[in-house]
C-alpha cells in the first residue's frame, strides 16, 4: 500500500511540475524531464490530438505568446494509479497575438481540468477540459 501511495505522490509532483514550472514559468527547455517524447495532448481548441513533445510545446508556447504574463495555479489534485487529475486556473492579459487573433488587451481567468496519464516518470497523455468559450467571451472575441 505504501508503494502505491508513494507512486501516486510522485505522479502528482510530475503533473504539478508540468503546470507550475514548465508551462507556468515558461521553462520549455526542461519539458523533456516530465513529458514523454511521444506525449499526446487532447485540447478543446485543437482539431485533434496533439502528438509529440515538440507539437505540445508549440501549442502551449503559442498560447503563452498571447498571454505573456500567464499565471497558473493548482487548485486541487487527485491521484489514483497512473492517473492524476488537476483542477487549475489560468490568469493572464491578452497582449500578444493568439493563434492569428490580434491582442485584445483584456485580462482573463479560465478554469480547467487536466487528466494526466503517467508512465515511467513522465506524462504520456494530457486530456484538458477548459472553458475556452468563457475565455473568448472575456477577451471580447465572442459576444456574451
Amino acid at each position: 500500500m505504501t508503494e502505491v501511495v508513494d507512486k501516486e505522490a510522485a505522479n502528482k509532483a510530475i503533473a504539478r511540475r508540468f503546470i507550475g514550472e514548465i508551462i507556468g514559468q515558461n521553462q520549455w527547455d526542461r519539458a523533456g524531464e516530465v513529458l514523454a517524447a511521444d506525449v499526446v495532448m487532447y485540447h478543446p481548441s485543437a482539431p485533434g490530438p496533439i502528438r509529440g513533445l515538440e507539437a505540445v510545446k508549440a501549442m502551449l508556447t503559442g498560447f503563452r505568446a498571447g498571454f505573456p504574463d500567464l499565471a497558473l495555479t493548482v487548485d486541487d489534485e487527485i491521484a489514483e494509479g497512473d492517473r492524476v487529475v488537476i483542477l487549475w486556473t489560468a490568469r493572464g492579459t491578452n497582449t500578444g497575438e493568439l493563434f492569428g487573433m490580434p491582442a485584445t488587451g483584456k485580462t482573463v481567468k479560465v478554469g480547467a481540468v487536466s487528466t494526466f496519464r503517467i508512465a515511467d516518470g513522465k506524462i504520456v497523455e494530457d486530456r484538458i477540459c477548459e472553458d475556452t468559450l468563457g475565455m473568448l467571451k472575456q477577451m471580447g472575441v465572442v459576444p456574451e
